[in-house]
């Protein structure tokens, strides 16, 4: 059932059949009912607008109302007021709407959980007391009266009077061109750098995107949504008041994102078309609506905490489908291969790719490295080695931005980036791992591997939002890229598994593949070999031997000296915070500082 489901709504033909069933809905329905489907398509922009910022982005948003509010009344005055159309005043409300959303990201995006509820909620507050107390603009208390609207014969569009069911349509245009838009951005590589920062802004900043800049094309866009719908409503009714934007319309807002199901694009406009037609069913108990929505959503999170969509297995792919991805894989595999194992000669270099210079890091008084400096030179593969505690992950955090420097300078391809924000460095190239699979756990394997390319994208957001042609060819090579290397490490059988399912050690490569596919320009993995079975850790290997065949440096950081050994070039031993060791393995094992500290002196004596 589900699948027949899926593969119905996939099809562009069925998509369009349904546009063109909904197209006659004033020709089978009462006013009223027209009416309420109105509504429903005004939900529908304000459940998607909600979804982008909460489902996501993961921006918590308790305000939201005041969006609508402004949108509803800037379109209101324009119209009123200046006598324009209303595909102006639905530009200018999107507009203003958008600058307002852009200006509160920047204090929520330094806010988080509940601050930020409160945040937003204080907004919505402060929005509604703006509108009632500037009284000469808004009507205060009063409200906004004689709004030009089809229901009263005033509305005109295009020069021609407009009635409900023209209104209807209208309506139903805007709904269906912003859905398309919203889903080619979803699909794009923007929508999902939404879902990493979601999953954990470390990791997305690992990988070159920025939090910041997501959460503030979130806001921008959310409420620009949230804008329009509110310029289709005011002219719906024809009169507009502070207290249809109170804080029971921003809790509606939210219901209608979480118990349609959040993250996907067909669970918000299921949850509008519940909330716009059920209570009108059930206006006898209009009094209870604050806790019937409470109870809406205790409900919905024990019983299906995914929503209508996750109840009926719907997924949104985070992709456009392209064909021809496959071809010629196989013969790219093949040159990979050889690549892997021929490891391509590197020509010596003296001047290194990466330095650290007295790199010294305190927490609270602690020393955790002390004067840490060595160099890595391209082609080379670096240990770094030492007990638990001894400051290796500290060092690599140093050097990817995750933490800042005491003192000392760290140095990439001649440019000091001491200091530097984690996104940048890694926009750089220098793209690391962690101890733990930092993966986007509802995503699948594959959409995944494409947040690995997506420091390479070019196109801008409207390419992406508009599917122009460059987009769509830059998509189709990302893909086909990923088809590649997925076939390389033997991930393809779970190309379309979400990765929260899979088994750790796949999790692993995953990870380490998405890391290949970011072209770094110098690799940094923690860890890589832990949990691994003896399947997963020769994939592992080789993809660390096709990364050191294409000239990629890499610093290592494992337990396992067998699979250390049989990798690297030299090795750094650290105990304590200090360099104690650098050199060859076998020098290493030698040393009797390092076999005191770390290697054992039965087994090495």
């Amino acid at each position: 059932m589900t699948n027949i489901l899926q593969m119905f709504t996939k099809n562009p033909f069925f998509k369009v059949g349904l546009f063109l069933l909904f197209a006659i809905v004033p020709f089978f329905f009462a006013e009223n009912d027209v009416q309420l489907f109105i509504f429903w398509g005004i939900n529908i922009l304000l459940a998607q607008s909600i979804n982008l910022l909460s489902g996501f982005a993961g921006q918590i948003s308790l305000g939201h109302a005041a969006f609508y509010a402004i949108g509803a009344y800037t379109s209101a005055i324009f119209m009123t007021k200046f006598g324009l159309s209303l595909v102006v005043t639905i530009v200018l409300a999107a507009l203003l709407n958008g600058l307002v959303g852009y200006l509160l990201s920047f204090p929520a995006g330094r806010v988080k959980e509940f601050y930020l509820a409160m945040m937003t909620l204080g907004f919505g507050f402060i929005t509604l007391e703006v509108a009632k107390e500037w009284s000469s603009v808004t009507g205060g208390v009063m409200g906004m009266s004689s709004i030009p609207s089809p229901q009263l014969g005033t509305f005109t569009f295009l020069g021609i009077q407009t009635g409900l069911a023209y209104y209807y349509w209208i309506v139903l245009l805007m709904a269906a061109f912003f859905l398309w838009m919203f889903k080619n951005f979803v699909q794009s590589y923007m929508g999902r750098s939404f879902l990493a920062v979601h999953r954990s802004e470390l990791s997305a900043a690992s990988i070159g995107i920025s939090a910041k800049y997501v959460k503030q094309l979130g806001y921008t866009i959310s409420a620009l949504m949230a804008g329009v719908a509110g310029a289709l409503y005011a002219h719906l009714m024809g009169y507009i008041g502070i207290n249809s934007f109170g804080m029971m319309q921003s809790i509606e807002i939210l219901v209608m994102g979480i118990i349609g199901g959040f993250g996907t694009i067909i669970g918000p406009i299921l949850g509008a078309g519940f909330i716009t037609f059920i209570p009108n069913k059930l206006q006898f108990i209009q009094e209870y609506q604050l806790m019937i929505y409470a109870l809406l959503l205790v409900v919905s999170f024990l019983v299906i905490p995914q929503g209508f969509a996750g109840m009926l297995k719907i997924r949104t792919s985070l992709y456009k489908n392209m064909k021809n991805t496959k071809n010629n894989v196989s013969e790219e595999i093949s040159v990979l291969a050889k690549k892997e194992n021929a490891v391509a000669k590197i020509k010596d270099s003296n001047q290194p790719i990466l330095s650290t210079r007295d790199v010294v890091k305190d927490f609270s008084g602690l020393r955790a490295l002390d004067g840490i400096s060595f160099e890595l030179y391209r082609g080379e593969i670096l240990g770094l080695i030492g007990p638990n505690g001894s400051g290796k992950s500290t060092l690599v955090n140093l050097i990817s931005g995750i933490y800042p420097v005491s003192s000392g300078k760290i140095y990439f391809e001649d440019n000091e980036i001491t200091n530097e924000q984690s996104f940048l460095i890694a926009r750089r190239g220098i793209i690391r791992t962690f101890q733990d699979p930092h993966n986007v756990a509802n995503m699948t394997v594959r959409e995944n591997l494409l947040l690995g390319n997506h420091r390479l994208y070019q196109s801008g957001i409207l390419s992406c939002t508009f599917n122009l042609k460059h987009s769509l060819e830059e998509e189709h090579r990302m893909l086909a890229k990923v088809e590649q290397i997925m076939a390389f490490s033997e991930l393809s059988q779970y190309a379309d598994e979400q990765v929260g399912n899979l088994p750790y050690g796949i999790q692993r490569i995953v990870e380490v593949a998405r890391s290949v596919l970011a072209e770094p320009k110098m690799l940094l993995l923690d860890e890589p070999a832990a949990g691994l079975s003896e399947a997963e850790l020769k994939l592992l290997i080789q993809l660390i031997h096709y990364v050191k065949g294409k000239g990629i440096p890499v610093v290592l950081i494992d337990h396992n000296m067998e699979f250390v050994s049989s990798l690297v070039d030299r090795v750094v031993v650290l105990d304590s915070g200090s360099e104690i060791y650098t050199g060859d393995m076998k020098g290493m094992k030698q040393n009797k500082e390092v076999i005191e500290a770390y290697l054992g002196v039965a087994k090495y004596a």
